[in-house]
């Protein structure tokens, strides 16, 4: 009976030492990671690319293709209106059946209709129509972003590993503001769609040979359930803090979208700047933001702390956007641009970490989606509401003075969130 007994408690340790060495390997983290979210990355910048490559030219635009300063805008503007309608969507899909098949559609659409660009370069009724398609596929990449996080990083990478994807997204912005006024002055318009619908192509071969949906062995406890977009809506919006960041995001993102659509054309009225040149200084900006969606969430992360740069970010966005109203030359505005990124844009990825903290990781896609929504919401009334009150005033400065004001409106909506890192 003794035996018994020892053997039985033996037998019990041995089980027990068993489950701790496979709960102990359960999770692993893979250098693959990088690949993937070096993949990602790409399909990232790709969107932020066409979406802003016709904002740096407006001018040119306007005179060489016959239309408004409103239809020039209308090429950038599509993809906030379609981001709305498909971001909700993106999200739950991204939930469902996991960043690698959503993504994919994306970086499928917006491959392909780059390449319908060069179709007919000379019709805006064929750009439109590209422009529409390639905006479709935004969502579905932009959205994953925490998805993939969650999927194949470690909680201790989680601001870092979604600041190092929202850095991509300001990589492709500055290509489409930088490079593509000195494409269209040097090679010329058509050549400029031909060397992006390259790009378009490029991304989609890598996607689809490169990306892994998720790793062998998750880094993490996942907890994958399937959602309703009624249910998921209905749980993240019962959480206070959650819900505050939703209007700081509609501010932030809304009045980042009107800046970059109108900005060529704020340097030229007001600082008397040539497109290149003002080009030159929206590349620095967006370089400003790469830095600082590097440098700030690796920082957040070090003291764990996120209110702090989010705050920040707000107040110091404000004051810059009111300094665009001072006559300046090329190097004070160029100054200006870059405190104005480095803090500004950083605020995103803090936002999307902050957002994944709130909500968890079962709501990771239809919370990121959410805050999208919200500031491409924004930004179809604040991008063309921009132009009106520059048109009924007669110049930038009041269209600026209500940006700033809205800024600083979301600095006193952020100082009532609380912390959301766990220390």
């Amino acid at each position: 009976m003794e035996n018994e007994l020892e053997n039985t408690i033996e037998s019990d340790v041995i089980s027990i030492n068993s489950a701790v060495r496979n709960t102990a390997v359960s999770y692993r983290v893979y250098r693959y990671r990088w690949v993937i979210l070096g993949i990602y990355m790409l399909a990232a910048a790709l969107t932020q690319l066409y979406w802003l490559n016709f904002s740096a030219i407006d001018t040119y635009v306007e005179a060489n293709l016959h239309v408004s300063a409103m239809s020039t805008g209308m090429l950038t503007l599509v993809f906030p209106i379609v981001y709305i309608i498909l971001s909700l969507p993106s999200g739950i899909l991204i939930d469902k059946k996991g960043f690698k098949y959503a993504v994919g559609i994306g970086i499928a659409l917006t491959g392909a209709f780059s390449l319908l660009r060069m179709v007919n370069p000379g019709s805006y009724t064929m750009l439109l129509i590209s422009q529409i398609g390639i905006a479709a596929g935004q969502p579905f990449v932009l959205n994953g972003i925490t998805k993939l996080v969650v999927t194949w990083f470690p909680v201790q990478e989680e601001a870092t590993a979604v600041g190092l994807g929202s850095l991509s997204m300001l990589a492709g912005m500055i290509i489409g503001l930088g490079i593509t006024p000195l494409l269209v002055q040097s090679t010329g318009f058509n050549n400029m769609l031909l060397v992006y619908g390259i790009l378009g192509a490029l991304g989609i071969i890598l996607f689809f040979l490169l990306a892994k949906s998720k790793p062998p062995t998750p880094p993490r406890e996942l907890k994958e359930e399937n959602i309703s977009i009624k249910e998921g809506l209905t749980r993240i919006l019962k959480m206070k803090n959650f819900v505050i960041l939703g209007f700081v995001s509609l501010i932030g993102i809304g009045v980042f979208n009107g800046l970059a659509t109108w900005l060529e054309k704020i340097m030229d009225e007001l600082q008397h700047i040539s497109m290149v040149n003002a080009g030159s200084i929206s590349a620095l900006m967006v370089l400003a933001g790469i830095i600082g969606c590097v440098v700030i969430p690796m920082v957040s992360d070090r003291v764990k702390k996120r209110k702090p740069f989010l705050l920040l970010a707000a107040f110091i966005g404000a004051i810059c956007v009111a300094l665009l109203m001072i006559k300046g030359n090329f190097v004070t505005n160029a100054i200006n641009a870059i405190v104005l990124g480095f803090f500004l844009l950083s605020a995103f990825p803090i936002m999307l970490t902050m957002s994944l903290e709130i909500t968890g990781e079962k709501y990771a896609g239809i919370s990121a989606a959410y805050l999208q929504l919200l500031g491409n919401g924004a930004a179809i009334a604040i991008v063309p509401l921009i132009e009106l009150l520059r048109n009924t005033s007669g110049g930038y400065i009041l269209p600026l003075a209500f940006t700033a004001a809205l800024l600083f409106i979301a600095v006193i909506m952020a100082t009532r969130i609380k912390e959301t890192i766990k220390s």
